[in-house]
């Protein structure tokens, strides 16, 4: 019902829209909304000139610290769901989260977003314990987080101890030859759009690089890699294309992919999206980091 629901409101088609009519804040949220502020501590700061939240918990507090990117294809704000998500989070490990307001296309390109991330990056990594330090995002904010940590490692930049990537967009070329096939069973995200939003992104760079593209950068000595992703979403093509790079290098690498799933349904309020936000507080709260991780699974 749910999958129909979605091809009813023509949901693959909602990003490809939104360049016609130049607008991209139909769904935003871009301040935690009150129900947020019930849950957790809120505060927000400018860095760059752009809004930087921070969520604490009101009772007990870990040492964990996450810096999260949010997605929406680099050209939409957050939106509720995240907001809801992050509270869940700090609810129930008491972590910190850091949830910066990155610029966005197609007013900004890549190069203004890494320009406020980075130094938000080192703050925080330098200012924690970075064995308690976990990069998360989804979506685009996937791809930018594990970006990120590539680009911080080429800049000799202390790594997280993991990397956390939900449905992430690994690469915004979209010619991944798989990508056709699963188009037709995903009801949420339309390549058409999708390539508009990552050409608009990349401004006049190649696409390619690894800093819009990750899954062309390096992904030796990265920290370790966590990836959610479900089984109808167009962007598994390149999460199971990037889990086979990493177990061709013997780079560990957590793959869990959910049969039947859509685009960010660890966001939802299915019994798939709870067993997934299980597995992700799990995650997060584990300080074995000798642990090793499995190299591939469905969860069906």
């Amino acid at each position: 019902m749910f999958y129909l629901f979605l091809r009813f409101i023509k949901k693959k088609k909602f990003l490809e829209m939104q360049f016609v009519f130049g607008k991209f804040d139909f769904y935003n949220c871009k301040e935690p909304p009150k129900e947020i502020h019930n849950v957790c501590h809120v505060e927000k700061r400018q860095v760059n000139g752009r809004n930087v939240f921070t969520l604490t918990p009101k009772a007990k507090k870990s040492n964990i610290q996450i810096l999260y990117l949010h997605g929406g294809a680099y050209v939409q704000n957050f939106v509720k769901q995240h907001w809801k998500f992050l509270s869940i989070l700090v609810e129930q490990t008491h972590c910190t989260i850091t949830a910066p307001d990155y610029p966005l296309a197609p007013k900004h390109t890549y190069h203004d977003a890494f320009e406020m991330v980075i130094p938000l990056y080192k703050e925080i990594i330098f200012g924690a314990d970075s064995a308690h330090t976990i990069l998360m995002g989804d979506s685009a904010g996937g791809g930018f987080a594990l970006a990120l940590a590539q680009r911080m490692k080429r800049d000799d930049v202390a790594q997280p101890t993991k990397l956390i990537l939900l449905s992430p967009w690994l690469d915004i070329t979209l010619k991944n030859p798989e990508i056709g096939k699963i188009d037709l069973i995903d009801p949420f995200l339309g390549v058409v759009g999708l390539r508009k939003a990552g050409l608009s992104y990349a401004g006049n760079s190649d696409p390619e690089n690894f800093m819009l593209s990750p899954i062309y950068g390096p992904l030796e000595q990265i920290a370790g890699i966590s990836i959610f992703i479900g089984s109808r979403d167009l962007l598994v093509a390149d999460a199971r294309k990037l889990n086979m790079l990493a177990l061709e290098r013997n780079i560990s690498i957590n793959y869990r992919e959910y049969k039947d799933m859509v685009h960010v349904w660890m966001f939802l309020n299915f019994r798939e999206s709870k067993e997934a936000r299980k597995e992700i507080v799990a995650l997060i709260m584990a300080n074995d980091e000798g642990k090793p991780l499995s190299s591939i699974s469905e969860v069906t």
